[in-house]
């Protein structure tokens, strides 16, 4: 009978355990990640002409640029503060939004007579915060997070007074916009 009853109480002990644990755990749950390339239109050429009178003999090395959406699902109850966020090994200052109108759809205009629509958040009892780049942060020379190098996205947070990172290896990439 005694055996019995420390069992009972070791279980209940280990359950109090798990729940504290679990309760104190980084708060993101999960991390829907995406980009969709944005077209510019007409990509001017280099003119000759320009380059001769410059004296320049650079051209102008064409970038892709990129829409990001980042949504974080946390418990309904939890709070965190979005305090950094890494693309690609670049740093970025942030903004942050909570989402009340789920599931989060994305519509991609084809340019044919049907468009695709990609569910981009599903409803869930979460809740869900858009985390977007505003313009790249200035930082030291040679200074790169850890994480920042073998992922593609790293977003760091605070949950009470703790520092925690939560990262994804690839962003999903939605095919891009026509529009007409």
């Amino acid at each position: 009978m005694h055996l019995d009853y420390m069992k009972k109480n070791l279980l209940i002990s280990f359950i109090s355990l798990f729940v504290i644990i679990a309760s104190g755990c980084a708060q993101v749950k999960k991390v829907y990640a995406y980009k969709q390339a944005s077209i510019p239109g007409i990509i001017p050429a280099s003119d000759e002409n320009d380059i001769r009178e410059n004296n320049d003999s650079k051209k102008t090395e064409w970038k892709q640029n990129y829409n990001y959406w980042f949504y974080l699902s946390i418990p309904k109850t939890g709070s965190i503060t979005v305090t950094g966020l890494w693309i690609d090994g670049t740093q970025y200052d942030l903004k942050s939004e909570t989402v009340n109108n789920l599931p989060v759809k994305k519509i991609v205009f084809t340019g044919l007579e049907k468009n695709d629509t990609t569910i981009m958040v599903p409803v869930t009892g979460n809740k869900i915060v858009l985390v977007y780049p505003q313009s790249e942060k200035q930082v030291q020379p040679g200074h790169m997070l850890s994480q920042a190098r073998t992922n593609e996205l790293v977003i760091r947070y605070t949950l009470k007074n703790k520092t925690h990172y939560t990262t994804v290896k690839k962003i999903k990439e939605l095919t891009p916009d026509v529009r007409q």
